[in-house]
């Protein structure tokens, strides 16, 4: 395993997370056909793709959630099924686009529930410290003692990635295992824009400073050109494309995939650029 060893000495080129040639049917549908992708330490990726492209399925099949009929995942180069549930859950933490916890828990408490795999179970001192953090990270402080039910569902979307930023967090005294990966399903789908922003600059902070794998799946391609490193694009269950964000989601790709013209500016403060989209970006090529 990878526990122990400091993310400083990661090779930029370690593989996380590893899904080769996934294949998933139900009844005559196939939901993902051969995809296979690579997730790398320090790294953002964001998968976009047209609705029913696949994008949740394979978000599911990387989560463990679905088995997929063909193909593998390796964590660290051993199948998912090698793994412990708990140290999987200490390396590996999802944020689903929607929870269905309708118990009356304070908003600290369900925190406090990535902490279970740990040491202290999510009742140590440690464990109390590590939630305070991740809520003052999401800006949830204020709300640590509200009832999770009594929730926007933007604020429950929000409690929800702290809750997976705790999980991830190593055990007292412990380094932080190199490698560790998070996933994302559409995190701004439920957020203001203030909030948007903020979800995807921690989830780059994560990568960036603690070499953490991101992967997210988003609807804004503006947003992937923001914050995103590289790009998996996904049409009716296959992989089109993949490669880095800037090079990868070129206005021929866009206008073949989503059927929408593109433009790309090249804006001060913006070094990917930003997209053009739609009418407007018609009327300039126009």
């Amino acid at each position: 395993g990878a526990t122990g060893v400091s993310p400083k000495m990661t090779n930029p080129q370690t593989i996380a997370l590893n899904a080769r040639s996934l294949m998933v049917r139900r009844g005559p549908k196939t939901l993902l056909d051969g995809v296979s992708i690579t997730l790398r330490p320090g790294r953002v990726f964001a998968v976009i793709g047209p609705n029913g492209a696949g994008k949740s399925t394979l978000l599911r099949v990387l989560a463990g959630e679905l088995v997929p009929d063909e193909g593998e995942i390796l964590l660290h180069g051993r199948p998912l099924s090698a793994w412990s549930s708990s140290h999987l859950a200490r390396l590996r933490a999802v944020l689903q686009q929607e929870s269905d916890l309708r118990f009356p828990f304070r908003v600290e408490e369900v925190v406090r529930l990535g902490r279970i795999p740990h040491a202290g179970g999510g009742d140590s001192a440690h464990d109390h410290t590590v939630a305070q953090e991740a809520l003052h990270l999401t800006g949830l402080a204020p709300l640590s003692q509200r009832l999770y039910p009594t929730l926007s569902g933007g604020e429950k979307q929000r409690v929800h990635l702290a809750r997976a930023l705790a999980q991830l967090r190593p055990a007292r005294g412990a380094s932080a295992p190199a490698g560790r990966v998070l996933l994302l399903d559409e995190p701004p789908a439920s957020l203001d824009l203030a909030h948007q922003h903020a979800v995807l600059k921690i989830a780059r902070s994560l990568a960036v400073r603690e070499q953490v794998a991101v992967l997210a799946i988003l609807h804004d391609l503006n947003l992937a050109l923001g914050y995103a490193d590289e790009v998996v694009v996904l049409r009716e269950g296959r992989l089109v494309a993949s490669g880095s964000v800037r090079e990868t989601l070129s206005p021929e790709l866009i206008a073949s995939v989503f059927g929408v013209s593109a433009r790309r500016l090249d804006l001060a403060g913006y070094p990917r650029g930003q997209l053009l989209l739609g009418p407007a970006a018609q009327a300039i090529l126009d």
